[in-house]
């Protein structure tokens, strides 16, 4: 076991999407920060895994998101212009759903609140001009083209190595089995040694409420599917005839992705998915029930595609109970939690990770992140 360390500034608990983001920001403020982590991250486990992820705008979930997406868009590029790596690429995204479906509903109203200009769509016309696209016929269509998608696992290797080349230490490999808090200092068993510092970041995933069991309340897991299907024919190589798209059926909210590697398709759903009680202990093989409603819709709403995925990939999803996220100061403690991303957070990740430092160093922020405070379930 190693000896007390006491020269720590802030501990980030958790080095995936969140915790890569924070560790990179109180590094480039000169912090001395150290991150821990169970396993290596990127790595296929957790929450920030699957080769993609969404970034838009005409946020549906709630208005309030979106000046907080402007912010991470900009923060995104610089982490390009900075690393240069390649990172984001925009995309058309489209939205469908019945009339007055939460999906529709919420984008536009997010689009008049924050004068996004988005293309509002038959489906009809939406098939047409997109043409992979098989929509039902009563739907509505939002197309925003302020979309794109990001490299995961790219993006948090990224995130990690700049938070490393300003000075940052990770160390890997080390779960986390205790955390004490006081009002000027917290201290951090692992199962390799046991670490003191000013303040702690905890951003652990689905595994935040074993950390701290407070959060059992407010978080449950749930085992999520992705799978990827090869071309049948070129449409979806065609980069303007295949958008990122979202679709809203009784089933379920489906989602998914242009062929970014030339040659599949990514699919999901949104929605559903088991409850998990040890996040450690998940089902990570994949079965024909998995695929059972994601073949259906791929069937039924994509075309040219071929029948039978050729990949999957399971993924956790950390709810929160009103699907927002869990994002806080303790009000007694130099402790921040970032929690319940609930399986849209990732694309917020810098302008959390800059909110973040800004609470641990200042105790307050300019980001407009009080929405988000888990006192709303106090």
């Amino acid at each position: 076991m190693r000896a007390v360390n006491m020269s720590w500034d802030v501990i980030v608990i958790g080095c995936g999407g969140f915790g890569s983001a924070a560790l990179r920001e109180f590094s480039q403020r000169g912090l001395k920060v150290l991150g821990l982590d169970q396993y290596s991250p990127p790595h296929n486990l957790g929450s920030s895994h699957g080769e993609t992820r969404i970034i838009r705008k005409a946020y549906f979930e709630h208005p309030d998101y979106v000046p907080l997406l402007h912010r991470s868009w900009d923060l995104w590029q610089q982490l390009e212009v900075e690393s240069g790596e390649r990172l984001l690429q925009r995309c058309d995204l489209v939205l469908s759903g019945a009339p007055g479906s939460e999906v529709i509903s919420g984008a536009r109203l997010a689009a008049a609140e924050h004068g996004l200009r988005i293309r509002n769509l038959s489906a009809e016309e939406a098939c047409r001009e997109y043409s992979v696209l098989r929509l039902p016929e009563d739907h509505e269509v939002t197309v925003e083209s302020t979309a794109g998608y990001l490299w995961v696992e790219r993006c948090v290797g990224t995130m990690l190595r700049r938070a490393c080349a300003s000075g940052a230490e990770v160390r890997t490999g080390e779960r986390v089995v205790a955390l004490n808090c006081s009002p000027n200092s917290v201290e951090v068993q692992t199962t390799a040694g046991r670490y003191t510092a000013s303040a702690a970041v905890v951003t652990c995933g689905p595994w935040t409420s074993q950390l701290l069991p407070e959060y059992q309340r407010l978080i449950t897991v749930r085992r999520k599917t992705l799978f990827w299907y090869p071309l049948q024919s070129e449409g979806w190589a065609e980069r303007w005839r295949s958008p990122i798209f979202l679709i809203d059926l009784p089933e379920g909210q489906f989602y998914g992705l242009p062929a970014v590697d030339g040659q599949r398709v990514k699919v999901g759903e949104h929605t559903g998915g088991d409850l998990v009680q040890d996040a450690s202990t998940v089902e990570r093989r994949v079965s024909a029930e998995d695929r059972a409603p994601v073949d259906a819709f791929a069937a039924s709403c994509l075309r040219g595609l071929q029948s039978a995925s050729c990949a999957s990939a399971v993924c956790l999803y950390s709810m929160s109970p009103d699907g927002h996220f869990l994002f806080d100061r303790h009000p007694e403690y130099p402790l921040v939690t970032a929690a319940g991303f609930s399986g849209h957070g990732f694309k917020f990740t810098p302008v959390l990770g800059a909110a973040a430092a800004d609470l641990i160093v200042h105790g307050r922020t300019q980001l407009p992140v009080q929405f988000l405070s888990q006192q709303r379930f106090d």
